[in-house]
């Protein structure tokens, strides 16, 4: 009987060829199934954020979603500090109208983060992101911010400006008030919104404009200057007529026995008439002045003497009718109720019968002096022009009268010193350029005492005419103390800061 050639050990040795490519097809599945899953996991979003993301420069890098909502709400509920002056206000975002949305804020952070490679994951490799900043989501309402400004703000710090008060039996003022208010709500709103959006810049500092302290009410100024009046118990008549150099505002008051009557009283121009003389003059003189001249013109201004005054008129006027052209000029100048009529020597004779709207009213009548008349307002704008063709270029009688020639007659009244009457009433920071005038009347008493001044101060120049009648003598320190006070109230109206005190009190 044959025996077989293949013994059972060489059968089972046969078999086991096929286990090496059993295993590796297992672990090709199997290493595919890893790679699978992993892929399917390196396809989730990522579970932290990568450095170098941020939110309005908060890093979120390292934080999975929920740590990196709560980061930035801490951050953002910090409350806002508002700054206004010396006062410090805190209030909650929410208050503010700030309503922040971080879920989606988040969301487009992982919208816009870098698409990850797989491939270099496979291979070990670290991807670096590039660093990212990224705005924060939220709504804002500027309307609700006006508001908390207005009503909260506005409200409780804002200080209107308040304006200078007289202060009752002096000469004296209690001065304004500055005043703060916000400069602009719309703006301070979007410098809210700004700090709201900011993790770390969290104070706001308003911006407060200064309103300056409102200067005194000029109605108040009159009714004070008339309990001045009153104060002194002056029960003649008076007119003051002033005149600001800035707004060109007018106050003119005239009252008799403390009650008002209309203004523009006809009264004896005395002296103030040589202002007029001297406007005549400089319009028929070429620059440089003759000597002659410019020395008469002092001593007219100046030391009030009377035939430098008829000298001026006869040698550059007329030697007749001299008065008559002062006169001729001022209707020039629209002036009705101011005339000269005869030279000032004691027997000239009167050249013309003068009627004025003022010296033919039937309400008052003080009998003026029919050789020269004037009438507050007159005298008073006289003065405002002299000032502005100095100041401001503003020629008189179309350039014949320059703006040299204006200054240097300011000058001539400035050397009147003869401290009194509106002078008494000024501290040293304050000048008088004026002409006084006062002259006994055919009863040989003094009834009719005037100043007329343009007055220069720290705190603004004003023309300043104040005339005033008496039926009995009028005293002088009666009349000084009323003029000096009279004249002190407006200066310190002008200047409440630096105010002067009554020279006659302690």
């Amino acid at each position: 009987m044959k025996r077989s050639r293949y013994s059972p050990k060489r059968k089972r040795s046969y078999s086991l060829r096929w286990l090496p490519a059993v295993f590796g097809g297992l672990f090709l599945l199997l290493a595919l199934i890893i790679a699978v899953v992993d892929y399917v996991n390196f396809q989730q979003p990522q579970s932290v954020y990568p450095d170098g993301v941020s939110v309005a420069g908060i890093p979120l890098g390292g934080l999975d979603r929920l740590q990196a909502e709560a980061r930035l709400a801490e951050a953002f509920s910090v409350p806002v500090e508002l700054r206004y002056r010396q006062a410090r206000l805190q209030f909650s975002p929410a208050e503010l109208g700030f309503k922040p949305d971080y879920s989606a804020t988040l969301s487009q952070i992982d919208e816009h983060l870098p698409k990850r490679s797989w491939v270099k994951h496979l291979w070990g490799k670290n991807e670096v992101s590039s660093p990212s900043d990224h705005p924060l989501i939220a709504e804002i309402d500027l309307n609700q911010i006006q508001t908390t400004l207005e009503q909260v703000i506005s409200q409780r710090y804002d200080q209107p400006a308040t304006a200078t008060l007289p202060i009752l039996y002096s000469t004296n003022y209690q001065p304004g008030q500055a005043g703060y208010a916000l400069r602009s709500l719309a703006a301070t709103a979007q410098d809210i919104q700004a700090a709201l959006l900011s993790p770390d810049q969290r104070i706001v500092t308003l911006d407060v404009q200064e309103i300056p302290a409102l200067p005194l009410d000029r109605a108040n100024l009159e009714i004070f200057l008339k309990q001045t009046i009153q104060l002194e118990k002056f029960n003649g008549l008076i007119e003051i007529y002033q005149r600001d150099f800035t707004s060109g505002e007018v106050m003119h008051i005239a009252l008799r026995e403390n009650q008002a009557v209309t203004p523009d009283v006809a009264y004896s121009a005395a002296s103030t008439i040589k202002i007029p003389i001297m406007v005549s003059v400089m319009r028929r003189l070429e620059e440089p002045l003759p000597s002659q001249a410019s020395n008469w013109m002092f001593q007219m201004i100046a030391e009030s003497l009377n035939p430098p005054a008829d000298g001026l008129m006869k040698a550059y006027l007329d030697n007749d009718s001299g008065p008559l052209m002062v006169t001729a000029d001022l209707r020039e100048l629209g002036y009705q109720n101011t005339f000269l009529a005869g030279y000032f020597e004691p027997g000239s004779p009167l050249l013309e019968r003068i009627n004025t709207p003022a010296n033919q009213r039937r309400d008052i009548f003080l009998d003026p002096d029919f050789y020269n008349q004037t009438v507050p307002s007159e005298t008073g704008d006289l003065l405002w022009k002299i000032y502005r063709c100095a100041n401001q270029n503003e020629l008189i009688f179309d350039g014949q009268v320059t703006a040299s020639e204006c200054q240097q007659m300011l000058n001539y009244l400035l050397e009147n010193r003869i401290h009194a009457l509106i002078e008494a009433g000024l501290p040293p920071e304050g000048r008088a350029a004026h002409k006084h005038g006062w002259t006994n009347d055919l009863d040989g008493l003094i009834h009719t005492i005037s100043d007329s001044a343009v007055v220069y101060t720290p705190g603004g120049d004003y023309v300043l005419v104040i005339f005033a009648y008496t039926e009995e003598q009028f005293l002088y320190d009666t009349a000084n103390q009323l003029f000096a006070k009279l004249s002190q109230s407006i200066y310190n109206a002008y200047n409440p800061e630096h105010q002067a005190a009554w020279y006659g009190e302690n």
